[in-house]
């Protein structure tokens, strides 16, 4: 059976005190990290019981529950049961694209609730008007389209809350500033052209003390709350740091909206305005050049654009497309065709796979992907995994993609994650019937394709399909060193959790240089980012490897460390996988000890360990017997 990482999750919170008592959450290559308020309100020998808990660890002011190569899954769960702190800010040194896209979706996550929730009315006004005759002039539709609409007029005052939540500031204040752009007769006035006295490159101005404004419209828009929000920030610390106590209590909003409200109106609101206007013109630009290969091309990329995280740039442009043109007619497409492929791919796995757990998880992340939009389950723990259904959503995805871009194919409104259930979003309501058919035997040839692809290239293995060779039958297996240095034994580690072996059998090497590669023809199974301290390697026959470098060293957010593998790259026995920085490690006062372990040794029965002693990269190492 597939593990319940959301069981695991609440069983964990529960156990160390509930919400109320966690401070903050995060978490390493192989450890859920808590900040507990009270640790001795955690109940350690329940948590320890808990299925999937190697141990527990108290350590640095932090409440450490070992998982293992699972804990990226357990901690997305815990994640979702509150706000935790953990991911509140941007982390450092983890570059200009990832801190603007980690920004974006920090700001933008939080409001997904009420947006798909809005946007499920907008679907069933569109339902009601164009198969059961509601009429646009009725009460009815009025009122439940004030309920649809209401969250996309006023969204810039709900991400100036959000952006808040993000950046540690005033909620009220960041909201107040989204208040004042959609203000309705502010944003009437601006739409009066006759009644604006100044323009500016040619586009219609007011005038705030002489200086042009340009009149843009604000309602439904995110760029410029986005742009604004680092402003904000800064326009709230300036504000709170000159203003005396006593006058504190209205000086320092009143600073604020004197510093935000010009720079909001006069700069970076039109700015954001501009960009978005800019890349909906692209776009369309595409669009209307080719715009069945466009959205064929972006189809066939989106399971690697969501993967990189790139999709939440593409959200404010769709939610700008929305709100100047009424449609958005690229990135619900695109999502659609390819999360359910990816369903179709792990349903393929799923029939074909002789191993029950295989087959549960391959129906239930099929399921989740095809009906909800889910698709992390499918994508991570099925398709990227074997490679070759992969390939088939691919295929399926611009395939589907052709055939929608073909028929021009839009989406109408904004509905839940892309998937069978969100097929109205994309129904015309003045071609209400065929648009639905169309959807509908799109959303099918993605499945289907992606479903008979895989069933053709993907090959059940010896241990998938059950008749893997019975433990310790299995060809030895000899493993290289990947560092030179000297070996310790496990139990000799400066740590409790790794000196236990409640990771797995191995040693630890003291390294003489930072050069880690590849003991074995492997791939790459885990990166831990941001801090980069550590990687999992999945050798041919499943038996996985973890090489975790120097101790307690999540802790300097990848300063010392660097990648030279991507996540599910096929390596060679000797590659260079990651390289380190020792005296940068040793001066932040971490030990380089580093463990190399065998958390899983798949088919073997023996994993054979090195004397202490001196080693170099590339020589003999581990056995897996």
């Amino acid at each position: 059976m597939a593990k319940d990482y959301q069981a695991m999750a609440k069983d964990i919170v529960e156990k160390v005190g509930g919400l109320s008592n966690i401070t903050s959450a995060t978490h390493c290559m192989t450890r859920l990290r808590l900040t507990l308020k009270d640790e001795s309100a955690a109940n350690d020998t329940a948590v320890e019981a808990i299925a999937g808990v190697k141990s527990v660890i108290k350590q640095g002011g932090q409440y450490q529950v070992v998982i293992g190569q699972d804990v990226n899954s357990v901690y997305a769960e815990v994640a979702k049961l509150g706000d935790l702190g953990g991911d509140a800010a941007p982390a450092e040194n983890q570059g200009i694209v990832n801190t603007v896209l980690g920004y974006i979706a920090g700001c933008m996550t939080p409001l997904f609730s009420g947006m798909l929730g809005a946007g499920m009315i907008k679907v069933i006004l569109v339902l009601l008007t164009s198969f059961a005759g509601l009429s646009e002039e009725s009460s009815t539709y009025i009122i439940l389209n004030a309920v649809g609409d209401g969250f996309f007029v006023f969204l810039p005052i709900l991400l100036g809350y959000s952006i808040a939540q993000r950046l540690k500031g005033s909620a009220v204040l960041y909201m107040t500033v989204g208040a004042f752009l959609v203000y309705p007769d502010l944003v009437a006035y601006f739409g009066n052209a006759e009644a604006l006295e100044s323009s500016l490159f040619g586009m219609p101005a007011a005038t705030l003390f002489g200086i042009p404004v340009i009149a843009t419209t604000y309602t439904s828009s995110v760029l410029p709350m986005l742009l604004m929000g680092p402003v904000m920030k800064w326009a709230e610390d300036f504000s709170d740091r000159v203003s005396p106590v006593v006058l504190k209590a209205f000086m320092k909003p009143m600073l604020f909206l004197i510093i935000s409200a010009p720079i909001a109106l006069v700069l970076l609101g039109p700015l954001g305005g501009l960009i978005g206007n800019w890349l909906a013109a692209g776009v369309s630009w595409l669009l209307a050049k080719s715009s069945w290969l466009t959205i064929a091309v972006l189809a066939g990329l989106m399971p690697f654009i969501v993967m990189t995280g790139m999709h939440w740039a593409l959200i404010p442009l769709a939610l700008n497309s929305f709100a100047t043109t009424g449609v958005e007619p690229f990135l619900i497409t695109t999502m659609f065709a390819a999360n359910i492929a990816q369903g179709g791919a792990a349903f393929g796995v799923a029939l074909k796979t002789k191993n029950g757990d295989l087959r549960s998880e391959g129906i239930a992340s099929g399921i989740s992907a095809t009906i909800a939009g889910v698709t992390e389950p499918a994508m991570y723990g099925i398709n990227l995994r074997f490679v070759k259904p992969m390939i088939a959503v691919v295929i399926a995805a611009t395939t589907t993609g052709l055939l929608l871009g073909i028929f021009n194919m839009q989406a109408y409104a904004m509905g839940g994650s892309p998937s069978f259930f969100s097929i109205p979003t994309l129904i015309n309501p003045d071609d209400s019937t065929k648009t639905l058919l169309i959807a509908t035997v799109a959303g099918l040839l993605s499945l289907a394709l992606s479903f008979a692809i895989t069933l053709v290239l993907y090959k059940d293995d010896a241990e998938t399909a059950g008749d893997a060779p019975a433990t310790g039958t299995a060809a030895p297996l000899d493993l290289a060193a990947p560092m030179t240095g000297q070996v310790v034994a496990i139990e000799d580690v400066p740590d409790a959790v790794f000196a236990s072996g409640a990771l797995g059998a191995g040693v630890a090497i003291i390294p003489a240089d930072g050069k880690v590669v590849a003991p074995a023809d492997a791939t790459v199974s885990a990166l831990m980012q941001p801090s980069k301290h550590a990687i999992g390697l999945t050798l041919a026959d499943e038996s996985e490897l973890l090489i975790h470098v120097g101790l307690d060293t999540v802790q300097l957010d990848g300063s010392a460390f660097e990648y030279h593998v991507s996540e599910g790259q096929a390596v060679k026995a000797g590659d260079l996988l990651m390289t380190a920085d020792l005296d940068a490690i040793k001066a932040a006062g971490k030990q380089i000890h580093t463990p190399v372990l065998v958390p899983n040794p798949g088919p073997h029965a023996d994993v054979a360990l090195p004397a202490a002693g001196p080693v170099t990269a590339g020589q003999p190492f581990i056995t897996l017997a």
